[in-house]
């Protein structure tokens, strides 16, 4: 049990810090070309003090012509990274193209005569901090920067013989300091964005859904209903409002307990949302009260699908052989109608269905209720 319960919480981890990433990739794509134009911008420039420290007119060329495929290299990745579809390719890409910048400062280092140790090793420390500032996973960041703080120093020490052990030791130190201060930055960045994402997340979840019956709240219920109804004008479509009472259920809150209306009311909600497409939306209005709303459906089909939930909710058993019912009024969307119209008319047609005997379906195109 503990191993299932362990693979359930890496697989909810995983889509969390996916869905957390997917957040992440939009604005990560609209900055990267700042730093690619940079990036191009600084290997030019380079190029400059290559021409001052290597002597060899060949080396020269070579190292040229290496810049410029480097920069048309950035130039292609650049549009790739702003088309890929999730936030690990996103990383990848960049990781890949980070570690070929450095590959390059390698190569073109060991073409220098004589590289000054310490001032490749403030380069070193400025790359590092490329690495932690340019959008990545952290954990991309600090492999990176470790690989190539490591191969820099491998390199140093077999290749530039200009240096001394204590400025080693002195670069090796800040650029280790360097690592630690800018990973620590990034995981607690990484932490404090994932955890506003996961509050602001709950915080929307809770203003959508209603804590009890999983249904829509009435704010989300408004923001649905001025699409749908926007939408189906536009497109001239038919949209239906129905407002469902559950009968009774302060006796039976009364006789059997609240917690026993409390199933009545998760019940139901769950009932009529199996009858209802993806397209439709059903929201808890208040404690005793839902609204449905039906996009693209005429008064006579909701009558059809009213009639399916009214027989559902009637063959619905509750502990103790308690019965449910309901009471439902139905309107359809007129050229002018607003939505607190429809809400009302949509209101006056449910009371109407209470006072004809309760469980049934009004509409104001009958002057007599939809009996079960």
């Amino acid at each position: 049990m503990s191993i299932n319960h362990a693979k359930e919480a890496a697989a909810a981890n995983k889509q969390a810090r996916t869905i957390f990433e997917a957040t992440n990739l939009g604005p990560a794509q609209k900055i990267i070309h700042v730093f690619a134009g940079i990036a191009s911008v600084c290997n030019f420039m380079f190029l400059i003090c290559d021409i001052i420290f290597i002597q060899g007119q060949t080396e020269r060329m070579i190292v040229a012509i290496t810049r410029y495929c480097f920069s048309i290299l950035v130039i292609l990745m650049i549009r790739k990274l702003q088309r890929v579809r999730t936030f690990a390719a996103f990383a990848a890409l960049v990781t890949t193209l980070e570690a070929v910048a450095i590959l390059l400062y390698l190569f073109v280092l060991k073409l220098y005569e004589s590289p000054d140790f310490m001032i490749q090793s403030m380069g070193l420390i400025l790359t590092i901090l490329v690495i932690f500032i340019v959008p990545n996973r952290s954990g991309n960041m600090l492999a990176l920067a470790l690989t190539g703080a490591a191969a820099y120093f491998l390199f140093a020490y077999f290749f530039i013989d200009s240096m001394t052990p204590k400025e080693y030791i002195a670069a090796l130190v800040y650029a280790a300091l360097t690592i630690v201060i800018c990973a620590v930055k990034a995981v607690g960045n990484d932490k404090y964005a994932r955890r506003e994402f996961q509050a602001k997340a709950q915080l929307e979840l809770a203003s959508a859904k209603d804590f009890l019956t999983n249904a829509a709240t009435r704010a989300r219920l408004e923001e649905e209903a001025r699409r749908w109804m926007n939408f189906c004008r536009r497109q001239g479509l038919p949209l239906c409002m129905v407002f469902v009472d559950v009968d009774n259920l302060k006796q039976i809150n009364d006789r059997y307990g609240h917690a026993m209306g409390d199933a009545a009311l998760i019940k139901i909600a769950a009932l009529m949302q199996n009858q209802l497409r993806n397209s439709d939306t059903i929201a808890r209005w208040g404690g005793d009260e839902f609204v449905m709303l039906l996009p693209n459906v005429t008064l006579k089909n909701a009558v059809l699908l009213l009639d399916r939930v009214k027989l559902a909710v009637s063959k619905l058993e509750l502990e103790g052989g308690v019965c449910v019912s309901c009471s439902f009024g139905v309107v359809q969307m007129g050229p002018e109608t607003t939505y607190a119209q429809m809400l009302a008319e949509a209101d006056a047609m449910m009371y109407r269905s209470k006072q004809d005997g309760k469980g049934r379906i009004s509409y104001p195109d009958e002057t007599a209720s939809a009996e079960g």
